[in-house]
This record gives structure tokens, C-alpha cells and sequence, in this order.
């Protein structure tokens, strides 16, 4: 255990003296920060109410001079509300750690000293607070410099790299508070690092809510995740329960305070794995104080390019097909679209037609005659463009050849037509024998040591693992509008990196020239036969800074062995925080397995349990189940693949849309033989029962999965 003290020493009457003062100047800067707002709003009424009464007699200067006025007023209120609900999220915790530090050669730059004068007091918050008459720093945003120590040291010497350059000196003292509603419900004194007592407090409550920041109990590894200013792209490993996507979005809300001059909210977009997810993350950005940061999915991706071009598999159709069961030449195409070899030879294979395949001959139009040559030369000209664009651009010049020879040999006759136009550009693609990007694509397959890898999953409908790379094809063939959208975006956040192939990782870089932030597990993949190691993701980009986090936080340590016996990560490392066993329960028949997951919730309720998820392996299975269990007066809340909000209290849905989310306590229905036999279906059981953080139960009828058997031998 940490070594946490709470003595006579710590001056606790002190600390609250110094926490009313804190709440005293925070209520009479929410008071004036209200008179702010008001007087804004008055002002911009008032400008509203004299252009109107005024408007014929006013002329353009001064039209615009008021507009510039409102648009001032609208500003300063805009800056006054922001400020406010920042000074709101104080009043209710201002801070919750403080770092007593002296650096070398100085004496106290900080808030008081102590008792020799030496060591300067930073109280640490979740935002920055400065009196206005005094000018003093009451509370340090925790990702200002000097927070880091906090961070990042136990008592002794530590060092900081403050804007004037690194400073170093001796931690002497550290302290951790637990402050709600203004009150001071504890204080403690570690020599350590985040002391565990705190940990395990904030680990051990429940959850009944969206992800939460956790800026009170980060912990070194995940700080130097979180403040790393410097990697172009830094792929992250985490295990499950090690709170990797929290501290990814910690690291977005660093690198806005950070760079708050070149970066903002609007330049920053978060690429999750579905949207019901991206709701569970939603509230993390704004309770930092941050704007909310744009969303999108490989799924959005592959609709903006092939909507207009043909239907395709979504990743949900491909996983929910792949839980029924997949036969060899499904998994035999799977795996070779999922291979880093595969973009190469598709790059190379791309790059070469060009050369390869176009046959320049003479266009003759109008009685015009441009020579093969013509043709030849002015195409190699083009070569810097993308092969259809190249095309294009070459049929654009050879129409205003025709027509610039017209108008020099005759000045009658009939004019140049969209139909001659038409009739030179039917000419040049008629040297390249494929039309677009879709008979180009299905051609790579026409070499013999490709046959049998393309497949139509349907009239105008392709498979997913061909989805991107035929938006690969796309993007090397075409300039395409669809780019410009992303051309803002100046870091990418990418969740769940285990369940995106290298062509899809291809795609993401010829989109977004931008800094990233890459994380996952690859304990957590979704589909074995096209998932994405941290090393394969690498290759794609190899100056990226590759970071893990084996360290897990989420359940407790009898949850984490069980998971830990179903699928072994000898990386993880447990906290060591416990609670019940997991159980895994026989069940007579289906009903007797629905009456038993009733009682079961209403027992976990019964518990304080605020947050039950009940996850099935399928969708299909998480219906059938709500549908039982809503007809057993449970009140649940169903999520599917088409669900885009996260709910609270009791849920209900499957295994793959359940990554990332946590619940107080899981229970697993159906955890038989049948349902639980492939290496993919391990992956689901393995995923479900991580998402517990107290509480997990398991249950089946008849013989249950042997991935479960060392926790059932002993019961048969």
C-alpha cells in the first residue's frame, strides 16, 4: 500500500480555512462574470434596437461599425459563459492535490511556503483559477507545467519543463483532497504517487453515467502518454480496463490547453468504433472544458466515397455474419485483404497501369486528326496526376487541340458541340481498357495467383473487406471533393486500432496529413481474420512513438483472473482491488435461464449496482432476450447496431457493440458450447466479462463453453 497519512501535522483547520477563501473568491467571480453577461446581453439588445430604429438613415460605414459591435459584445458574453461554467465545475471541487516544491536557486514562486521559506505550494484543479485584484494563482489547471510533478514524482527530486525552460528542485510534500459540493470530505498525505487509497476509493464507486475525466487519479505511465507534445503519431497499446481511450481524450484536452494558439476543438476529430460509443465518450472533452470534438466511423468514411458508386457490407454485417459462421474462402480473402502485403501489391499494381495498359492512338474528330504521339506525349506530361484524373485532364486538352485546329482551318460550318467534346473524351478512354475505379479494382483478381479473392456479396454489393480497399483504389485514381472535408482536422484520434486493417490504415493517412493518437488492444479484436497488431499498425507508420499501457484499473482482480484464464495477457497487470468471485450458474431451459437473469438484475439493483450491462454474444441474441425479459417487467434499455445514444441503468446488447463501455456489474447469458466454440467466439467472451469493473455472473443451459473450464469441472 501507499504510504497515505492523514495527521495532526496536515493542518486540516487550515485547509478549510484556505478551502472557504478559495470558494469565497470563485463566488465573487461567478458574481461578476454574471454581471458580464448581463451587461453583454443589454448591449447587444440595445445595438439591435438602434440598428432597427435607425437602419434607413444609417449608412454603410456605420451599419457595419454596429454589426462590428454586437459581433464584439456576442464575443465577450460568449468568453464570460465559458468562464463561468468552468468557475461553476470549481465551486463544486476546486482542486484535489497539491505539490509542495523548491526549486533550485529560488525561493518561493508559488502560493505561500513553508516553514523555512522554501517550498512553494501549487493546489492542483481541474481548471486554473487567478484572483482579479491580487493577480494570484489559487488552483493550477492540472496540465499546466508544474502539475506535471504532481504527476510524475514521489518526495524528492523531481524537475518540470516550465516555458522558460526546465527547472528542477525537491518535491517536499504532497497531498491529496476529496472535495463535493465545496465540502472537504477527506485529505491525505502520500509519499508516493497518486496514493492507492485515492485510487481505490474512486475505483471502488459506481457508475451510472457516460465516461468520466479522471484528471484526480491519473497515473504516471498514463501522464506521460497524455502530455507527450512531440510524436507525429503515437500508437497506443493498452490492455482492457487500463483506460486508454480516457486517456487519449486527456491528451486531446492537453494538447488544446497546450497549443491553444494553433489548435482548437474544430481541428481535432475522433475516428470510434460506433456511435453509441461515441456518445459514452461525449461528456469527457466538456467536463475538461473543452468543446466537443467532431465524431466519424470507417463505416461514414466508405459511405462519403462508394454511396454513389455501389452498396457494400457495413463491418456490423460482416461481424454478426462471421458469429453465425464463416467458411474457408470467406476467411481465406478476409485474411489476405487484412495483410500489410496486400496494400503493397495493390499500390504497385495501381502505379504500373498507367504505363502498362493505356495504348495511345490517333483521335479523329471533325475531320481533325490528332497523332498517337500527340497523345502519348501530352500524357506523360500528366504523369504527377492520378491515373482517372490523368485521363481526364488529357481528354479535356485534346477537345481544345480539335477545336483550336477548327477555328484556324474554316470559319464556317457547325460550332464545336458538347457532343464533340463527348466524341474526343469516348476516344481516350477508349485507350485505357478500364472505365473507373470499380473495373480497375476487380481486375487486380483477374491474375491467376488472385483468383477466388474478390467475391459480390450481391447485385451492386460488395464484401468489407473490399470496401476499403476500393476506396484506396479511388483515392490513387482520382482527385476526389470527398478529401476537402478533412483538410481541417490537425489530429486524429483513431479508438479501437485492433479492428482496422492496413489498407483501411492506408486510407486514414491519404486522408488526414495531421498528427494522430492510435489506440486498442489486440487482446480485443473483433474479427481474428482482419484485425491489426501494434506492430503491423506500425509499418503503416513507421515514425510513429509506440506507448503501452499494461497496468489494468477497470475490475477487480477475481474478475480480472477469470478474464485472465479465458484469454491470457501475460502484460496486464491487475490493481489490487477486490470483490465477489464470478459465478457462472446452470440453467434448466431458456426461460429458466430469462427467470433466473430477472432476479439476478433486481439482486444487482438491490446491491447499488447502477449500471448492469447483460451481454450476449450476437444481436440477434440481445433482442430475443430484451424482448423476454421486458415481458418479465425488467426495465432495460436495448442496444443494437442501430442505437446511437448510451443509456443508463440496465442494458442490454452484444459483445462487439459493448467494447469500450464499463459497467458496475455484467451478467453473460448463454455461455453454452454451441454458442461459445470458435476463436472469434473467445474473443466476444473474453470482451464481455472485461467490461465489469464489481460484479460478473455468467450463465448457460446445458454444457457450458470449455473456455470456461477451470471455473466448471469442480461444479459438474
Amino acid at each position: 500500500m501507499t504510504d497515505v497519512q492523514t495527521r495532526p501535522e496536515l493542518d486540516e483547520p487550515g485547509e478549510r480555512v484556505r478551502l472557504s477563501a478559495v470558494l469565497t473568491r470563485l463566488d465573487a467571480e461567478a458574481l461578476r462574470l454574471a454581471d458580464v453577461i448581463d451587461r453583454s446581453a443589454a448591449d447587444i439588445d440595445t445595438s439591435k434596437r438602434f440598428i432597427w430604429a435607425n437602419q434607413r438613415d444609417m449608412d454603410h460605414a456605420e451599419k457595419a461599425n454596429m454589426r462590428s459591435e454586437v459581433g464584439v459584445a456576442v464575443t465577450v458574453a460568449g468568453g464570460a459563459v465559458a468562464a463561468r461554467k468552468r468557475v461553476e465545475r470549481l465551486r463544486d471541487s476546486p482542486y484535489f492535490g497539491r505539490v509542495d516544491f523548491s526549486a533550485d536557486g529560488e525561493g518561493s514562486d508559488g502560493e505561500g511556503s513553508d516553514a523555512d521559506g522554501d517550498s512553494a505550494k501549487y493546489y492542483i484543479g481541474l481548471h486554473g483559477f487567478r484572483d482579479k485584484d491580487s493577480l494570484e494563482i489559487l488552483i493550477y489547471d492540472w496540465r499546466a507545467p508544474v502539475s506535471s510533478l504532481y504527476y510524475d514524482y514521489e518526495r524528492g527530486e523531481a524537475s518540470y519543463s516550465a516555458p522558460e525552460g526546465a527547472k528542477s528542485g525537491e518535491i517536499t510534500g504532497k497531498r491529496q483532497y476529496k472535495i463535493s459540493g465545496g465540502e472537504l470530505e477527506y485529505m491525505l498525505e502520500s509519499s508516493l504517487n497518486i496514493g492507492d487509497a485515492v485510487l481505490q476509493r474512486e475505483l471502488s464507486e459506481s457508475t451510472d453515467d457516460k465516461m468520466k475525466n479522471i484528471v484526480a487519479t491519473i497515473q504516471r505511465e498514463q501522464n506521460a502518454v497524455i502530455r507527450n507534445e512531440t510524436a507525429e503519431v503515437l500508437i497506443l497499446q493498452g490492455v482492457a480496463g487500463s483506460g486508454k481511450t480516457s486517456i487519449a481524450l486527456h491528451r486531446v484536452a492537453f494538447l488544446l490547453y497546450r497549443f491553444a494558439d494553433t489548435l482548437s476543438s474544430d481541428n481535432v476529430m475522433i475516428l470510434s468504433p460506433n456511435r453509441v460509443f461515441g456518445d459514452y465518450i461525449s461528456s469527457v472533452l466538456p467536463e475538461l472544458g473543452e468543446q466537443q470534438v467532431k465524431e466519424t466511423d470507417f463505416d461514414a468514411l466508405a459511405k462519403r466515397f462508394l454511396a454513389k458508386i455501389t452498396d457494400y457490407e457495413t463491418f456490423s454485417e460482416q461481424v454478426s455474419a462471421l458469429l453465425v459462421g464463416v467458411d474457408e474462402d470467406s476467411s481465406r480473402r478476409m485474411r489476405y485483404k487484412a495483410s500489410p502485403e496486400f496494400v503493397t501489391e495493390l499500390g504497385d499494381w495501381i502505379a504500373v497501369r498507367a504505363e502498362q495498359d493505356f495504348a495511345p492512338t490517333d483521335i479523329r474528330q471533325r475531320g481533325v486528326t490528332i497523332d498517337a504521339e500527340w497523345v502519348a506525349d501530352r500524357f506523360a506530361t500528366l504523369q504527377a496526376l492520378p491515373l482517372f484524373t490523368r485521363l481526364e485532364r488529357l481528354a479535356d486538352a485534346a477537345a481544345h487541340h480539335v477545336k483550336a485546329q477548327l477555328s484556324l482551318t474554316t470559319t464556317t460550318g457547325p460550332r464545336w458541340t458538347a457532343r464533340d467534346a463527348s466524341g474526343v473524351r469516348a476516344q481516350v478512354q477508349a485507350m485505357f481498357p478500364f472505365k473507373d475505379a470499380v473495373t480497375l479494382y476487380r481486375a487486380f483478381y483477374d491474375a491467376p495467383e488472385r483468383q477466388g479473392l474478390f467475391r459480390q456479396a450481391g447485385k451492386r454489393r460488395i464484401e468489407y473487406s473490399d470496401a476499403f480497399p476500393l476506396v484506396y483504389t479511388l483515392l490513387a485514381t482520382r482527385r476526389h471533393d470527398g478529401t476537402k472535408v478533412y483538410e481541417s482536422v490537425r489530429h486524429l484520434l483513431v479508438d479501437e486500432m485492433q479492428d482496422y486493417t492496413p489498407i483501411q490504415y492506408a486510407v486514414v493517412r491519404q486522408l488526414f496529413t495531421c498528427r494522430m493518437t492510435i489506440l486498442g488492444d489486440a487482446n480485443q479484436q473483433v474479427n481474428p481474420f482482419s484485425s491489426s497488431s501494434i506492430d503491423t499498425i506500425g509499418r503503416v507508420f513507421p515514425e510513429a512513438d509506440l506507448l503501452e499501457l499494461n497496468k489494468s484499473y477497470r475490475s477487480t482482480t477475481e474478475i480480472t483472473a477469470f478474464a485472465q484464464s479465458i484469454s491470457r495477457n501475460d502484460r496486464l497487470v491487475p490493481v489490487d482491488r477486490h470483490g465477489p468471485a464470478p459465478s457462472v450458474v446452470p440453467c434448466a431451459d431458456d426461460a429458466g435461464e430469462a427467470g433466473h437473469i430477472a432476479s439476478l438484475t433486481a439482486a444487482l439493483l438491490e446491491r447499488g449496482h447502477r449500471s448492469i450491462g447483460i451481454i450476449t454474444k450476437t444481436v440477434d441474441q440481445a433482442r430475443t432476450l430484451h424482448d423476454a425479459l421486458t415481458g418479465a417487467d425488467v426495465d432495460l434499455t436495448l442496444l443494437d447496431y442501430g442505437s446511437e445514444t448510451f443509456a443508463t441503468g440496465v442494458l442490454v446488447t452484444s459483445a462487439h457493440i459493448s467494447k469500450g463501455l464499463e459497467f458496475d456489474a455484467v451478467i453473460v447469458p448463454g455461455v453454452d458450447a454451441g454458442a461459445y466454440a470458435t476463436p472469434m467466439d473467445k474473443g466476444m467472451l473474453y470482451i464481455a466479462c472485461t467490461r465489469a469493473m464489481h460484479e460478473l455472473h455468467l450463465s448457460h443451459v446445458g454444457e457450458p463453453t470449455g473456455f470456461l473450464a477451470f471455473a466448471t469441472e469442480g461444479a459438474r
